[in-house]
């Protein structure tokens, strides 16, 4: 009769040994897959945060460096400066709100373009260092404001209803015979809108501050 040979101890040992490497490279696969993953996403993480902060960066800003009283009827003259990042913007994008409130409640309001009057006395725009209206005849408003740049503008006031109307409500006569303050918003592509309170330093004068 064939007698079966029996493996010997040495022989599992040497399979068990094998077996336990083989679970132990598994392990080690899938922690480094899991640490591969997780750089990955890490990395990924960063670099759309730098991103945001580099858009948040380069978005248009502008703010107002100064008001002053322009003429005898209700026009103001503002000086702005554009943020030095972002790019270039087209004035006809870039719209004001005036606002202002009497001590009885009744509110008054006009917003166009910028360098649009939209019925009232003509809207001036031009670059801080150029010649304005007063002493160039064949003024024309600037079309595009540049990063890093600063310009005049003036405005009119009145209502949007009645832009050219006789008193010039939220102008510098309307605040000064009412004792009130006016608002200034500015809103421009791709950037905040900043607000300016106006309130009269000298009344009515022409070239005091109203900021």
């Amino acid at each position: 009769m064939r007698r079966s040979r029996i493996k010997s101890d040495d022989e599992c040992s040497v399979g068990s040994g094998a077996l336990i490497v083989y679970i132990a490279m598994i392990l080690l696969a899938v922690t480094i897959s899991f640490t591969v993953i997780n750089i990955t996403e890490s990395i990924s993480q960063n670099t759309q945060k730098t991103a945001e902060d580099v858009r948040r960066n380069s978005v248009n800003s502008v703010i107002i460096t100064g008001a002053w009283v322009y003429d005898n009827q209700d026009d103001m003259l503002f000086m702005m400066e554009f943020g030095a990042a972002g790019e270039p913007v087209d004035r006809v994008d870039v719209i004001y709100v005036l606002t202002c409130t009497e001590p009885d409640g009744t509110f008054h309001y006009r917003s166009a373009a910028l360098g649009d009057s939209q019925g009232g006395s003509a809207i001036h725009v031009w670059e801080v260092g150029d010649d304005g209206p007063v002493d160039n005849p064949g003024f024309t408003n600037v079309n595009n404001f540049q990063p890093g740049a600063r310009y005049f503008f003036t405005l009119d006031g009145g209502t949007q209803a009645s832009p050219g109307g006789a008193a010039g409500e939220c102008g510098p006569p309307h605040l000064d015979t009412h004792g009130i303050s006016a608002n200034l918003y500015l809103h421009i592509p791709n950037g905040q809108s900043i607000h300016q309170i106006l309130t009269l330093s000298n009344g009515r004068e022409i070239g005091s501050q109203i900021i």
